[in-house]
């Protein structure tokens, strides 16, 4: 187990700030997501309040964030399926889903 790591289950706008956040703070920050891409639902939107922008305005910003912090570390298509120990002493399997099946 590494010390000062935290795990965010959900790559979505809350899940990655959280991770940059915390990553920032000096703790390594693993996100799962289940989708194949970060940004949940504001990903999907046309546009979203406060500034009526698209979503690639807000998003960006944290995409850059998440990319040059080598303390965050991130898998897409994948869950968690177990977690085990206690609060600040735990691990956790993730099961990571291929992203496509090669025909022989």
């Amino acid at each position: 187990m590494a010390e000062n790591r935290v795990l965010v289950i959900g790559g979505g706008i809350s899940g990655m700030t959280a991770a940059i956040e915390a990553a920032e703070a000096g703790m390594e920050s693993v996100i799962v997501e289940k989708n194949a891409y970060l940004g949940g639902r504001v990903a999907q939107l046309y546009r979203y309040f406060p500034k009526l922008c698209p979503p690639y305005c807000g998003l960006e910003i944290n995409f850059r964030r998440i990319k040059n912090n080598p303390r965050i570390k991130y898998y897409t298509q994948a869950e968690v399926v177990n977690i085990s120990g206690s609060e600040g002493d735990f691990e956790a399997s993730i099961k990571l889903n291929p992203r496509f099946v090669n025909r022989k």
